[in-house]
């Protein structure tokens, strides 16, 4: 018996894919051009990685042939030694053999040159000239890593986050990869999870890297074809479940990947062996998921923090409230009773929200990102009806 058959880490792309974004993605890559994608977090675009890099390994004709890609998780990028240590690991956990020993062996020879480590950049690495120049060092790294594969895709996931990064990683990034050298060799894609701060730096006519890329969404997963999976992992572990069931849990979760993660499991840590699971048991778990102590201290300590912040924080919990109930934020009558002083206070908050992630869309088409979060919403709603 699986402990849990909903651990993924990229292999639900081999059971629900995202064709044909996957193959538009990978030529448009292939073709020079470098891309932007954008999704909210929890919507799989760090898993979405790995179905893209398969992709590229696929033969597209004589003018489109196998690319490797290689990711770098830039969560973490609060500094450039961070970014040198962030592609350093990329390297060192890529799948390819052949791919990370050539990168070995390039970032080697960069050591012996600049006579540092790598490793310890991060720590506080010197050179024989003294203090390390950290600007040199990655720009120097990203140049190497460029030259290790004939066709190569560098994916920077959660590229926004270099924006609050001292440094100018952006001009370094740039000068590195991004010269006419480098034309049907190598290309970039630039995941980001805030929509408005990654168009800042892409768009912004004074940022380095700018009208340099083709903007894209990541598609959501086709809810057939996600509970299609679902059903056959629940199957495939002896905990059968039915045909509305599943399809009550697609629903539940709006088919948002981690949180559908978390349900499908709650729902199989529930369920008696060989028995159909029905809707019923999916709503009870679904219940207890929204109501579990660490999970509603998660949403009630982001609300709370609101709630005691100043009026433009107070705002931001007043528009979460608003969007859950499905409320018009461009109603007087309706932004009044949530305690704004018109829609124009509503919709700057708005703005803030989607700006930090917490939601999507925009011109009164309003959603809470994360379905767990807009249940809890609705549930400890401050006007709801009683009763």
């Amino acid at each position: 018996m699986a402990v849990n058959p909903f651990i993924w880490t990229g292999a639900i792309e081999d059971y629900v894919s995202r064709q044909p974004f996957t193959e538009r993605a990978a030529l448009t890559l292939k073709g020079g051009t470098h891309v932007a994608l954008f999704g909210p977090r929890g919507t799989g675009k760090t898993t979405f990685l790995g179905e893209l890099a398969d992709e590229l390994r696929r033969e597209h004709g004589a003018d489109a042939p196998t690319w490797q890609a290689i990711a770098v998780d830039l969560r973490r990028a609060i500094s450039l030694p961070a970014i040198v240590g962030a592609v350093s690991d990329a390297l060192d956990g890529h799948p390819d053999r052949a791919l990370r020993r050539r990168g070995r062996a390039a970032f080697g020879r960069l050591e012996k040159e600049m006579q540092i480590n790598l490793g310890v950049v991060k720590a506080g690495a010197r050179t024989a000239r003294g203090e390390p120049n950290e600007a040199e060092i990655l720009h120097r790294q990203l140049r190497a890593l460029s030259e290790i594969g004939a066709r190569l895709v560098v994916a920077f996931d959660e590229f926004q986050r270099v924006a609050t990064c001292p440094g100018q990683p952006l001009s370094i990034i740039r000068s590195a990869l991004m010269g006419p050298e480098h034309t049907g060799k190598l290309a970039l894609l630039l995941t980001g999870s805030l929509r408005e701060r990654l168009q800042l730096m892409l768009h912004t006519d004074t940022e380095p890297i700018w009208d340099q890329t083709l903007d894209l969404d990541l598609p959501g997963l086709n809810p057939a074809d996600f509970a299609d999976y679902l059903q056959h992992r629940f199957a495939a572990t002896g905990r059968p479940i039915q045909d509305r069931a599943v399809e009550h849990l697609v629903e539940l979760t709006e088919a948002h990947p981690k949180r559908t993660q978390h349900l499908a499991w709650h729902v199989w840590d529930r369920a008696p062996d060989a028995e159909e699971i029905a809707s019923d048991l999916v709503q009870e778990a679904f219940d207890e998921l929204v109501g579990t102590a660490a999970q509603s201290s998660d949403f009630a300590r982001v609300i709370d923090t609101l709630l005691s912040g100043d009026d433009t924080d107070v705002n931001e919990a007043r528009a979460m409230f608003l969007i859950a109930a499905g409320e018009a934020p461009g109603s007087r009558k309706a932004v009044a009773r949530y305690g704004f002083s018109g829609p124009d206070a509503a919709r700057r908050a708005l703005e803030r929200l989607r700006a930090r992630g917490h939601l999507t869309g925009g011109a009164g088409r309003w959603h809470v990102v994360d379905p767990l979060l807009a249940e809890w919403l609705r549930r400890k709603h401050p006007l709801r009806p009683e009763g």
